[in-house]
């Protein structure tokens, strides 16, 4: 008799393997913009701002967390230092890995967004629609800084490894591996701002129009670095004439008037009425942004009028910078 031989085909069936893929890459990336801020702003308050996309994106779903042997580093490089601006101007900021201080990235060093649950925290890695990797930016305070528009490019390298699917066991079935390179695009806009200070003008008490002593007082008004401007007093509530008047609660009038420095030139809103910021008494020129421009001026009350009822006179000047 012979002996039949039977050869038994076994088909590996791995029930309740856990087997899940994801892919990563590099792509462009979502510019991120501060907006427009004043400069005094800018150079006293941290200004945030972020990009949804820093030019990572992964899509697929992990079946377990990141482990010490899985990586996602980032490296950003720029040729600047911060924002530059159209006269040379920087504006420093730090680059963030989460919406808080405490994932602070140093330019040219190498970032790993995997410790401290970064990336998990992100869902990078979980769903099956693609996901990228935001940053977000902090300016440093005390840029004192001109107008304009201020831009930096960012070179950001990224490379990653990680396991991309697992087997019975927790077992890595396969890892992801890649690498490329984005730029990302940074601008703040700066806009011009004034910080000004401006006395009430008391002219006290006299009982005749001729009684009025002559007010000498100062304006200040610190500018935008390298900002050139004019500065204009309205005619107040109750011009006539050409002459700004005070008014009593009974509707008589008392007219004054405002005039450039020491001297009896009007001090006005329009044209040459106005005073430009090199006409300055002190600190002539264009504004610096923390040093204040001096314009005097000195008030006095018509004495060609005839005196009104004793009563309490008031008035509202308005002051506009233009640049």
């Amino acid at each position: 008799m012979n002996a039949l031989g039977r050869v038994v085909l076994g088909l590996g069936l791995c029930a309740g393997c856990a087997q899940a893929w994801s892919a990563c890459s590099v792509g462009a990336t979502v510019p991120a913009s501060f907006g427009t801020i004043n400069s005094t702003l800018v150079r006293t308050t941290v200004q945030p701002a972020s990009t949804t996309n820093a030019g990572l994106s992964c899509t697929g779903s992990l079946l377990s967390l990141l482990t010490s042997n899985d990586h996602f580093y980032a490296t950003i490089t720029s040729a600047s230092t911060g924002m530059v601006g159209p006269t040379g101007d920087v504006i420093p900021y730090t680059i963030y890995a989460n919406n808080t201080t405490n994932f602070p990235i140093t330019r040219g060093t190498r970032f790993d967004f995997v410790p401290n649950g970064i990336i998990d925290a992100l869902g990078l890695l979980n769903g099956t629609s693609p996901k990228s990797v935001p940053l977000y930016l902090r300016t440093v305070v005390g840029a004192n800084v001109a107008a304009g528009v201020y831009t930096e490019t960012l070179s950001i390298f990224w490379d990653w490894n990680y396991c991309s699917g697992f087997g019975l066991g927790g077992i890595c079935l396969g890892r992801d591996i890649g690498s490329g390179t984005q730029t990302l695009t940074v601008t703040l806009t700066v806009s011009n701002d004034c910080q000004i200070t401006t006395p009430n003008i008391s002219f006290a008490s006299a009982p005749v129009v001729a009684g009025f002593a002559t007010v000498n007082q100062s304006i200040n008004i610190a500018c935008t670095k390298g900002s050139n401007y004019t500065v204009g007093l309205d005619d107040g509530q109750n011009v006539s004439g050409g002459r700004r008047r005070m008014k009593s609660t009974a509707n008589n009038y008392l007219a004054y008037d405002i005039f450039k420095s020491a001297g009896t030139v009007r001090w006005g809103s329009v044209g040459a009425a106005r005073r430009a910021s090199s006409d300055a008494n002190v600190n002539p020129g264009a504004g610096t942004g923390t040093g204040s421009q001096v314009f005097n001026y000195n008030a006095k009350v018509y004495t060609d009028q005839a005196t009104p009822p004793a009563a309490t006179y008031t008035d509202s000047v308005i002051l506009d910078v233009q640049f």
